[in-house]
């Protein structure tokens, strides 16, 4: 596979707070002009994996 997964989530906030010191950031969480506050991990196998919430 390639690309992405995008996950979307009410809790961002508090999945941010658990794993970020638990894996590779690709970006840390914060708030888009386009309305999400995201942000973006890679997974033990490489795959970029994001997470948003409406805000």
């Amino acid at each position: 596979m390639s690309g992405s997964l995008y996950i979307n989530t009410n809790k961002v906030a508090t999945l941010w707070e658990s794993l970020k010191d638990q894996c590779e950031i690709c970006y840390p969480s914060e708030d888009f002009d386009y309305g999400m506050r995201e942000f973006a991990i890679y997974d033990n196998n490489g795959y970029l994996l994001q997470f948003g919430q409406d805000l």
